[in-house]
Order: C-alpha cells, then sequence, then structure tokens
C-alpha cells in the first residue's frame, strides 16, 4: 500500500495537497499534486505540471492489463470459503436486521470461531482468521460477556482479533479521502482477511437516502479492501418496512457481493434448576448476489444458557444450522462437546481417563463410544493447533 502511505504523507505534511485551494483533500484538478473531491473545472488555458506529467505516465502500472491466457488458465471450481460458507474470501457483504436478532452476536461468534480455527454452522474448520473489527456500537461488557459466553479465553483473540472500539476518524469514510487512509493505513499494519463495520451508518456522514453515499463508500473503501482481496462485512439496521430491506437508499445492495437479511423466527425458554436455556430460531437470507454461489437461505438457531444470577454461563453459547443433514448435526454436536473440554483447558488424555476428568468436574461427555473417540481427536487436534 506504497501508493496510500505517499499520499498520507501529502495528506498530513508541512504545504497542503492544492495551493490553489488550500485545502488536504484528494483534487480532480488536473495540475494539482491531488485534487478535491468535488473539485471545480479547470479553466481551458491551464496546462498539465510536469508532475502531473510524470504521474500520468505511470498509469498503465496502476491499470494492469489482463492477460487473458492466465486467468483462463485459473481454477475457478473451489471456492475459498471463509467459516460458516456465507461468504468467500475477500467477498464485500452486508449483514442486515433489526435490533433484537442479534447482528453483532452472530458476527462475534462467527469471528471469535474463525480466529480460534473452530467450525462454525457446522462447516468444516477453516486457516484461522485475522480480524479488524470497527464498532462504534458496543460497550466493553457487552463484548467481553459474549466472548465468554461463547468460551473465548484473551488467548484466543489476542493475536489474530484486532478490535477497535469507537475509532477517530478525520470524517466519515463516504466523504473524507483522510479517514479512509486512516482505515486503511491501520488494515496495513492488522493485515486482516475481514474487516468489520458495526454499525455502517455510524461511519458515514451522508444521507442514508443518498445514493450517493454509498457509492462514494465503495468507491473509497470497498473497492480497495476487494482489490486486496480483503473481505468486509458491514452491519445495518432494517428499515421501518422490513420487506425493503436495509434502511436508507436502494444502492446499499447495489455496491456488495452479498446482502444477508437476518429475523427472528421464534424464541422459547426452558428453565431448570441451573437456569434459564434460550433457544432463538433465526432466517438468514441472501437477498441480492452477485455471484449466486452457496445457499441462500440458512436456517439458524442461537442457544445459549442464563445462571440463576443472569449471567450468559461460559461456552454455553453458539449458533447452530437447523436444516442440516443428520451427518452436519452430528458434527455440530461433537463440536459442541470439543468446545466445552478447550474451554475448560481440559487436559490432553486418552478416552477413559479424559471421561473421567469430566466426570469428577461435572462436564458433559458423550456416551457412545465412537461419538466419544471422535470428540478425544478433534479436541487434541485443536488444542493442538
Amino acid at each position: 500500500m506504497t501508493d496510500t502511505f505517499d499520499l498520507m504523507q501529502q495528506l498530513t505534511g508541512d504545504r497542503p495537497v492544492c495551493e490553489r485551494h488550500s485545502q488536504y483533500l484528494p483534487c480532480q484538478h488536473i495540475d494539482c499534486v491531488s485534487g478535491h473531491d468535488q473539485g471545480e473545472a479547470l479553466p481551458g488555458d491551464a496546462t498539465p505540471t510536469s508532475d502531473v506529467q510524470q504521474r500520468a505516465t505511470g498509469a498503465n502500472e496502476r491499470s494492469p492489463r489482463l492477460d487473458w491466457f492466465e486467468a483462463f488458465g485459473t481454477d475457478f471450481s473451489k471456492v475459498d470459503w471463509l467459516p460458516g460458507k456465507f461468504m468467500e474470501r475477500g467477498q464485500q457483504v452486508a449483514l442486515v436486521g433489526d435490533g433484537k436478532v442479534g447482528k453483532t452476536l452472530f458476527v462475534h461468534d462467527w469471528l471469535y470461531r474463525g480466529v480460534a480455527g473452530r467450525p462454525f454452522l457446522g462447516d468444516r474448520p477453516r486457516d484461522r482468521l485475522r480480524v479488524l473489527y470497527f464498532d462504534r456500537e458496543n460497550s466493553l461488557r457487552d463484548i467481553v460477556t459474549r466472548m465468554m459466553a461463547f468460551g473465548a479465553k484473551p488467548e484466543d483473540l489476542q493475536e489474530r482479533f484486532d478490535y477497535r472500539r469507537f475509532p477517530k476518524f478525520s470524517g466519515g469514510l463516504d466523504a473524507a479521502q483522510l479517514a479512509v487512509l486512516e482505515l486503511l493505513a491501520i488494515v496495513e499494519d492488522s493485515r486482516p482477511d475481514v474487516v468489520v463495520l458495526d454499525t455502517v451508518s455510524r461511519f458515514i456522514e451522508g444521507k442514508e437516502n443518498d445514493s450517493d453515499t454509498w457509492l462514494a463508500l465503495y468507491r473509497r473503501l470497498h473497492a480497495p479492501l476487494k482489490d486486496k482481496g480483503i473481505a468486509c462485512v458491514r452491519l445495518d439496521h432494517m428499515g421501518k418496512d422490513s420487506e425493503r430491506g436495509s434502511r436508507g437508499s436502494s444502492a446499499k445492495s447495489q455496491d456488495v457481493d452479498h446482502v444477508w437479511e437476518l429475523s427472528r423466527v421464534d424464541e422459547t425458554t426452558t428453565r431448570d434448576e441451573s437456569g434459564d436455556t434460550i433457544a432463538t430460531t433465526i432466517r438468514m437470507k441472501r437477498t441480492h448476489t452477485r455471484t449466486g454461489i452457496g445457499d441462500d437461505v440458512i436456517n439458524i438457531v442461537r442457544r445459549g444458557h442464563k445462571g440463576l444470577s443472569g449471567m450468559w454461563t461460559p461456552a454455553m453459547t453458539r449458533h447452530e444450522i437447523t436444516d442440516a443433514s443428520e451427518q452436519r448435526q452430528q458434527d455440530q454436536l461433537i463440536q459442541s462437546y470439543v468446545d466445552e473440554l478447550l474451554t475448560r483447558n481440559a487436559p490432553p488424555l486418552g478416552r477413559p481417563k479424559l471421561k473421567q476428568w469430566c466426570a469428577e468436574r461435572g462436564v458433559t461427555f458423550p456416551s457412545n463410544t465412537d461419538m466419544a473417540a471422535e470428540v478425544v481427536r478433534r479436541f487434541k487436534a485443536q488444542r493442538e493447533g
């Protein structure tokens, strides 16, 4: 991202980028080093400076020509899914839902399991992710208690989950180029696989109903991230009429690869002597897609246990796919046993001794011999990984 940092130096240096206008924003005037977003027309008698001419000679390098032989030789049959198989590596996605559905809770669970290299929604374990999360919504207590409810520990998150609470950029990402450059500088330092904006309306200055707002956001932020193979998920609120999707301009759905809408279908509570087990059924529907690859509807249940104190029980909250095959459901059950063992920091013992270790501490362990053997195998692999 050398160009980004060169421009950053120009933007923050001792002299303005455009001396004619004494502004720091990039300019479109041909005789300026870099111009303003909405620069006025260049006078007809103006001539390009040698600096501009020199920059123009690099246009071929900045706009590389597609090699058709190399392109046709690429194997596109293998889809490079991120965990959960609802988006591919490098894609730009909008995740939309109202406040009751738990968008952030879903994304936190997904990303925690992604950085820890654990399965999500019945998908197989994939390469561990690096995540950069920009949050202007949630308190520290909300974040930490959720992570604990999933079973996360600091060592699972510290190196790969770069979390930025209430970041202070120099303007909206749709309107201020300096703000985008500040974000991209953090991206360069963090080297993430996924960037998250929670919630996107907190990061823009323009009106949500104005298509120019979203076209500018795509041009400034999504396009550079996509070009570098970095995925981006922006969380968004549903409009007043849920049938019409996310709040604001329809351009929101035109600048991303997929739009996923989350809606709550049902919720049940089961009470026992230890507290309440809450099961929330969620429908995840893809309303817009650029590729058409993958499922358009995913039915999910979020299960969590709330103790008598009112706090969520550690390692007892997770999202599971409900319309899966019998084999996939069994895989999810096995992984739930594995997650509890990892959270309890169980020792890497053989099946009989591990079963005894669990019985002594009140930790659930499968009675089925084949399932128990698979739990032990996965537990040791994920513990060492």
